[in-house]
């Protein structure tokens, strides 16, 4: 294998690896906030592609107004979830494992609506970054590939200022490490919690009209998608920011060299081997972080 070669694999394992990361980001927030895990994540992910698809190429909105329809869309879809479904089940201290379980109902209803909506066939849209390969330093790389990393780099800046330098930021931050503390300084405990539904589906739905150009979209693309997140959570580090970015980076270079180098078909057995190696050598991941349980 050439060099020129081996640099194409390593930009295409990161682009897919920042997808996984953004949604890993999604999961890491809500764990932070409520000790969950929301196993209907993916199909947020899937259901983001969907409404890009409608607003792009149904209605056919220019892609950078079609992409804001989208993300708000979902992050008021998220919020809305949170309030009318995943809070009051908090609210009457319901028994962690049926919340799970809730999740799992979520992802079910999720995939059967986005079935009876635009149907099973697999739908995709026309590459709104061009299919003409750029050449840099000898170098073949996807338009999209060089967009996704400076939307994705764009996010995690925007993210980081929003959590560290807003009122609102550090309250969700204040809710995610100590809530009760939180609520007796005059927090709002559930409108925290409802913020962090709403940036996670929010970036969710990123990573689904992100990930839309490259992999058509079928109803139950998310559940894989989701699966590489939860590991790249696991990897980087449970509840940590940077620990998601870069187990996303890990999963998706790792997944890409694997595919290419060894056999496509056996790629998802590695990556759970590389997830069962993390677990074995170090289970708290990369950046390990203090976890304590939340009352």
């Amino acid at each position: 294998m050439s060099l020129v070669t081996f640099v194409q694999l390593i930009i295409q394992g990161l682009n897919m690896g920042l997808i996984y990361a953004l949604a890993a980001l999604g999961i890491s927030l809500i764990w932070n906030a409520t000790s969950l895990f929301n196993f209907s994540q993916g199909d947020l992910l899937t259901i983001g592609g969907y409404v890009m698809l409608t607003a792009f190429s149904y209605l056919a909105l220019p892609y950078p107004v079609a992409f804001l329809i989208t993300v708000v869309v979902m992050g008021v879809a998220g919020y809305m979830l949170s309030k009318g479904y995943f809070y009051p089940m908090f609210k009457q201290n319901f028994n962690p494992q049926i919340i799970l379980i809730g999740t799992v109902a979520l992802s079910i209803f999720v995939r059967n609506g986005i079935l009876l909506t635009w149907g099973p066939d697999a739908q995709t849209y026309a590459n709104p970054f061009g299919s003409k390969a750029v050449e840099i330093l000898g170098v073949n790389i996807m338009p999209h590939y060089i967009w996704n990393v400076v939307i994705v780099a764009v996010l995690v800046v925007a993210l980081q200022m929003f959590l560290r330098g807003t009122v609102i930021g550090i309250a969700m931050r204040a809710v995610a490490q100590k809530p009760v503390a939180a609520s007796l300084m005059g927090v709002k405990v559930e409108q925290m919690v409802s913020m962090t539904f709403l940036l996670s589906t929010g970036l969710a739905a990123i990573s689904g009209l992100l990930v839309a150009p490259i992999i058509p979209l079928i109803p139950e693309m998310g559940g894989l998608l989701a699966i590489k997140a939860f590991a790249a959570v696991l990897i980087g580090g449970l509840g940590s920011f940077a620990g998601a970015l870069v187990g996303g980076v890990i999963i998706g270079i790792a997944e890409v060299l694997f595919a290419t180098l060894v056999v496509s078909t056996y790629k998802d057995v590695f990556i759970f081997a590389v997830l069962i190696l993390f677990l074995l050598i170090r289970p708290g991941g990369i950046f390990k972080a203090d976890i304590s349980e939340k009352v």
